[in-house]
């Protein structure tokens, strides 16, 4: 990131839209973003911000609420004991932990830290599980083929839910019930928003929507328990 913004400062932009990188941490880069400031350059965060810069013109999908229509429909379809594997280092993974939380709260059914894996945790111990909440696309790929590996079919043995709606997601192992991603509007949103900086509109007087409402996909990684 520090290379991409160093580059950009050398050369004549007008804007930029930023996807931030590992934006649940501190930014290590805020003596660019900084410069970027004192040179009048606008910015518009996609997809999180980092938590020194909240008050910066952000769009977002709402990953909170994504995850939890991924899990209802899970906990609706007769699964009690729900994993879920989440990203540690981007504000996307904490959001969509909230929203899984969110489902299991609603239900009354316990909220289990054992069946949580972020990322970085390497317990590798087997956990009675009926099915898997993924943070993307590719970890449920990657999860499949993990329990394949050990004679687990899906969605016989588990159901598992990707997140993004990506190509992965209708060409990988099983076809995967996910949550919708419109890079393309949220793409098309912030360019917007960031026009809207540079004909001097202030963000509080910006009429571009900020939040994007997830949409479930269901496909055939997921099937109903008694």
């Amino acid at each position: 990131e520090a290379q991409c913004l160093e580059d950009i400062l050398n050369k004549d932009v007008d804007g930029l839209i930023i996807e931030p990188s590992k934006s649940q941490i501190l930014c290590r880069n805020m003596p660019l973003y900084e410069q970027l400031d004192r040179m009048g350059i606008p910015y518009v965060f996609i997809q999180g911000s980092y938590p020194q810069m909240k008050n910066k013109p952000t769009i977002l999908l709402d990953d909170a609420k994504g995850a939890y229509l991924l899990t209802k429909y899970l906990i609706d379809t007769g699964h009690r004991q729900i994993a879920g594997v989440f990203k540690a280092d981007d504000s996307q993974g904490a959001e969509r932990h909230k929203g899984y939380v969110k489902a299991l709260q609603e239900a009354e059914m316990p909220y289990q830290p054992e069946l949580v894996v972020w990322f970085h945790t390497e317990d590798r111990k087997e956990l009675p599980i009926d099915a898997v909440v993924c943070y993307n696309d590719q970890i449920a790929v990657e999860v499949i083929r993990m329990l394949e590996r050990i004679g687990k079919k899906v969605p016989e043995d588990l159901s598992v839910t990707g997140y993004d709606d990506s190509m992965i997601a209708r060409t990988g192992p099983v076809e995967l019930t996910t949550v919708s991603h419109p890079q393309e509007k949220l793409g098309e949103m912030a360019a917007e928003l960031l026009l809207e900086l540079l004909h001097g509109i202030p963000p509080e007087e910006s009429k571009v929507r900020r939040l994007i409402e997830p949409e479930l996909v269901i496909r055939k990684s997921c099937m109903a328990r008694k």
